[in-house]
């Protein structure tokens, strides 16, 4: 599968915007805070050559579904 690239930055806008558009959630989780992704080696991640080790600033009503969205954004796109 090709990957999209992307800088740190935009990674982390498409997450919040993938968030802030699901109308699933309520205004907390859409209002959620998140790091921007860091490198990391692919091959010991799963093929993905970024990672968001923790989000401090999400609401634990939230983080599972930050989680997964952020899960859903490592199969698309790899840090440029």
């Amino acid at each position: 599968m090709i990957k999209n690239l992307g800088s740190a930055e935009q990674i982390r806008n498409e997450i919040l915007r993938r968030l802030q558009e699901n109308a699933d959630l309520g205004d907390t989780c859409r209002d959620c805070d998140i790091p921007l992704p860091q490198r990391v080696d692919a091959d010991a991640n799963g093929g993905c050559n970024w990672t968001i080790d923790a989000f401090p600033a999400v609401p634990q009503a939230c983080l599972a579904t930050v989680q997964a969205v952020t899960a859903e954004m490592m199969r698309e796109y790899d840090l440029r």
